[in-house]
């Protein structure tokens, strides 16, 4: 029997048939078939801003080719393969469409609406990688409401983040990146109406590969009873345990409880008229990790509940922190109400006097995890921490007097104050009219609000029966301070037994009216050496770079130099101090050291501190054992408003509080005589 010829067109549709089909192939004759496309968002409700993934399902009889996303006529993206997917922000309730292709340019849509939730509160957020530490940028934050997610959102380049529209409610946050640890809060409060504040601490992990899960809690009052929207009466019991699943890297380091405000090291969120309590678990325990019941006043922590609540009850939260060993942070806002029947509710209070407010800016940042301790090395792994101290004194000491409570409040325009904080009322007839850090009382704003180069407007208000106000006082706080060696170069030869030591210093670039440092040359071979000026920390070298009269007073272009000691900054005390003077402001220029405030360098010779001049063919090294910036304040008494520390040896010793311990360290051999 003769074969029937095949046409092209058949001869095309077996080879089809024979070879199987794909979207780069010939379209089949006569295909008016549209493919099938279902659509479908992984959040069918979010928060309004928040990221979602449209999936869409589609089949053809042949292939489908691709499939376009769009939000009403916009095209969002395409994807040609499956699964089809796409990423969206959602601005508010949108109805999303699907259209599926296939090879004969057959279509077919399908739509799905994903509902933004809404509401007139906000979450205003910042990430930080310690409590007054650098942004955490690209970190995703996962809205959750009753265990159903509403989306994510993803930080910016300064750590922030918001959540506009929320209904009121109770929210939980969960922060997650690459390398960092995670970092969890849950019970997070939103009103109608207004915008919650909120620091989320995300640090760097201790071991990269190990899991970011916090620590999942049990919360109970010490009776095992409900803690959560419980009464207490001048006293806070409670008991935190870890749950029987919790995921958590073991051993937890540490659990922290206060009210009012997330609690961290004491160094950083207690007071001398409030506290936290803590609690470090034993370094080996890896099962269930238990508090205990704790009652709160007691002999450790006496100023936990220091002036909060009221004779009604004041609804307040108490926040409960855990860290596990991974740095991995739980952090649970607990609402509660608390009667205080303190008697000095009812006094009446007159106005906290001299109030300061300064600012530092640390290069080391200021470890979370454990109280009262200095920094760890990983403390810092990539910027500098800040916060400002509000330190003020109540003479009054009239029983009747005595305050209730302090009330610490801030403004960014100098007119519209908000309340920051809390501490205890409390009152001593002592108080320094010259020496603000030796005044007896003291908050600090760890605040993520706090930005470098913009002033800050701080009062005190003490509260009883009635509320007045202190003085108000300003801060503006400074750059990173970053001093570098010159000379004698690290690992040079062949130096003068009279060096010079030169320092560059960038102390006008950030806004700061000078420098102080501490110099220590050691000999290598035997260990013996010098402290210039002096041994202690605060034995000081200032260089002042002129900033005018709103500054040091000091005319631009010039410079002064000068030996200080004590716990003050203060001006040289005497004409014998000083070692460079340009513009004759306290003594005709000695020129012992020279200042060039052009390239901002502060060259200092060996003989003007020392007679003896340097061992020949003897390696020596020279560091920086203190080193900072600082700010005056000519409207406040030509106070020090600003400090921008680079390394200080002893938080003990003032005017520097806290221990950093960063420093330079250069080698260097002399010559021949």
């Amino acid at each position: 029997m003769a074969l029937k010829p095949i046409s092209i067109g058949s001869a095309l549709l077996l080879g089809t048939l024979l070879m199987g089909c794909n979207p780069t192939d010939p379209v089949p004759a006569g295909d008016t078939t549209p493919p099938t496309v279902t659509l479908s968002a992984s959040l069918a409700a979010v928060a309004q801003g928040a990221a979602t993934t449209l999936t869409a399902t589609a089949t053809d009889d042949v292939a489908v080719t691709k499939v376009e996303f769009y939000n009403g006529a916009t095209k969002i993206s395409e994807d040609t393969t499956a699964p089809y997917e796409a990423v969206v922000t959602v601005a508010g309730t949108t109805t999303y469409t699907a259209t599926a292709y296939d090879a004969a340019g057959n279509t077919a849509s399908a739509t799905t609406t994903v509902n933004a939730a809404a509401g007139t509160g906000s979450v205003q957020g910042t990430v930080v990688d310690q409590n007054i530490g650098a942004p955490v940028a690209d970190s995703t934050i996962t809205v959750m409401q009753g265990g159903v997610s509403l989306g994510t959102f993803t930080t910016g380049a300064d750590g922030s983040f918001v959540l506009p529209s929320l209904a009121p409610g109770s929210y939980d946050l969960k922060a997650r990146k690459e390398g960092m640890a995670g970092s969890d809060i849950y019970g997070l409060v939103v009103n109608a109406g207004a915008a919650t504040p909120l620091t989320l601490v995300q640090r760097p992990a201790f071991e990269v590969s190990a899991n970011p899960t916090p620590a999942k809690l049990i919360l109970t009052r010490a009776d095992g009873s409900p803690l959560a929207g419980a009464t207490f009466t001048n006293t806070v019991d409670f008991q935190i345990k870890t749950a029987p699943d919790s995921d958590h890297v073991p051993p937890i380091r540490i659990m922290y409880a206060q009210i009012g405000r997330t609690p961290g090291s004491g160094g950083i969120t207690a007071s001398n008229t409030a506290n936290n309590w803590n609690f470090a678990p034993p370094s080996g325990l890896v099962g269930q990790v238990d508090s205990g019941a704790i009652t709160v006043p007691n002999a450790s922590f006496p100023n936990f509940v220091a002036g909060l609540g009221n004779a009604a009850g004041e609804n307040l939260y108490l926040n409960v922190l855990v860290v596990d060993y991974n740095y991995n942070y739980s952090h649970y806002v607990v609402p509660i109400k608390l009667i205080n029947t303190s008697a000095t509710a009812g006094n009446t209070v007159v106005a906290p006097t001299l109030a300061t407010a300064t600012a530092y800016t640390l290069r080391q940042e200021g470890s979370w995890t454990t109280p009262y301790s200095t920094p760890t090395p990983d403390a810092a792994p990539n910027g500098s921490g800040v916060f400002v101290e509000v330190r003020w004194c109540y003479t009054n000491v009239t029983a009747a007097a005595k305050p209730f409570a302090f009330d610490i409040e801030r403004s960014s325009d100098g007119t519209t104050f908000t309340k920051i904080g809390t501490v205890g009322g409390a009152s001593v007839v002592t108080c320094s009219a010259t020496n603000q850090q030796t005044r007896p009382y003291n908050y600090r704003d760890t605040s993520s609000d706090l930005a470098v180069g913009k002033t800050f407007t701080y009062r005190v208000l003490a509260r009883g029966a009635n509320s007045v106000a202190s003085n108000t006082t300003q801060t503006t706080p400074l750059a990173q301070f970053t001093p570098t060696f010159i000379a004698p170069a690290d690992e040079s030869t062949g130096v003068s037994i009279n060096p010079t030591f030169v320092m560059g210093q960038n102390q006008t670039a950030i806004g700061a009216d000078g420098a102080a440092y501490n110099l220590r040359l050691r000999d290598l071979m035997t260990l013996g050496g010098y402290n210039l000026p002096g041994n202690t920390a605060n034995d000081l070298i200032r260089v002042e770079e002129g900033t005018g009269a709103t500054g040091n007073g000091i005319p631009v272009g010039q410079s002064l130099a000068f030996v200080s000691s004590g716990s003050r900054l203060t001006t040289p005390a005497s004409a014998g101090s000083i070692l460079v003077d340009t513009s004759g402001k306290y003594v005709a220029n000695p020129d012992l050291a020279s200042v060039d405030t052009t390239n901002h360098t502060v060259s200092l010779p060996l003989n003007v501190f020392v007679s003896a001049p340097l061992q020949t063919l003897r390696p020596y090294k020279w560091e920086l054992y203190s080193g900072f910036a600082y700010k005056y304040a000519p409207a406040e008494g030509n106070r020090i408003s600003a400090y921008s520390v680079y390394t200080w040896p002893d938080s003990t010793v003032a005017p520097i509080n806290q221990t950093r311990g960063t420093n330079i360290n250069w080698d260097f051999i002399t010559g021949e005589k």
